[in-house]
């Protein structure tokens, strides 16, 4: 019964978009677009998200600049979009394919909403293989699709990008090689990051074990940290951090 009420859901919520080729679902007057429709996220739990971690202890309001590494399918900018719709925002995707949904999903949201297809490394490229779980990214070393990458300043630079009032961090363990790559936090005011220690204690591997190391180079470089208590491992991963 409980896969046949999922099924149910998507094909009452997700919908086809033949120009694309890609899957879509209706939230907040804008369309997600999605690679298939198992992506399929209901409302209440972005909200959740949203309101409970990721905007939590600060909503980007106004002209703020918001930067967001690891944007999947754009949940959160449509989410922040429908409350603070004039907020400048950088989503960053380095999976081709879900870029090319996030292109899709905010190419609805106005010039002030751009994604990035970037990796943020200070290696001249990566390599990622095709994987149907958003989150497996990373998991094997046998990549063979080339990612472009650039650096922490040239991503800043391009983007004309000369402060940053919330960096949103999501990208499956590369949290350690990204904040590593950071030699200025300075025009950063808050990040709110999901490290991955659940993933590595759920066998994984130790490389997912991030949570020490981002606690301790944002306390190193000034940051206020806070952590979430939520009862749930993937949840309280989170840590939101703030010279303000």
């Amino acid at each position: 019964m409980k896969s046949l009420v999922k099924r149910y859901n998507w094909l009452t919520k997700v919908h086809f978009d033949k120009k694309s080729g890609f899957h879509y679902y209706d939230r907040y007057r804008y369309k997600v677009f999605i690679r298939h429709p198992r992506h399929y996220l209901p409302e209440k739990d972005i909200q959740w998200l949203c309101e409970n971690i990721i905007y939590k202890h600060y909503l980007p309001k106004d002209a703020d600049q918001v930067v967001d590494l690891g944007v999947g399918y754009g949940d959160e900018a449509v989410y922040l979009k429908n409350l603070s719709p004039q907020v400048k925002y950088l989503g960053v995707e380095a999976q081709p394919v879900i870029y090319e949904c996030a292109c899709n999903t905010f190419r609805q949201l106005g010039s002030h909403f751009s994604v990035s297809p970037f990796a943020v490394s200070n290696e001249k490229s990566l390599r990622f293989a095709s994987q149907f779980g958003y989150a497996a990214v990373g998991d094997t070393d046998n990549g063979y699709i080339e990612i472009p990458t650039l650096t922490w300043p040239e991503l800043l630079d391009r983007y004309h990008i000369a402060e940053i009032d919330l960096l949103k961090m999501n990208i499956e363990g590369a949290e350690r090689h990204v904040l590593s790559s950071i030699v200025d936090f300075s025009k950063v005011k808050r990040l709110v990051v999901s490290c991955h220690d659940f993933r590595a204690n759920h066998g994984d591997g130790e490389s997912f074990r991030t949570k020490e190391f981002v606690t301790k180079t944002l306390s190193d470089n000034g940051y206020h940290v806070t952590f979430f208590n939520y009862g749930m491992d993937w949840s309280d991963d989170w840590i939101f951090a703030s010279r303000i």
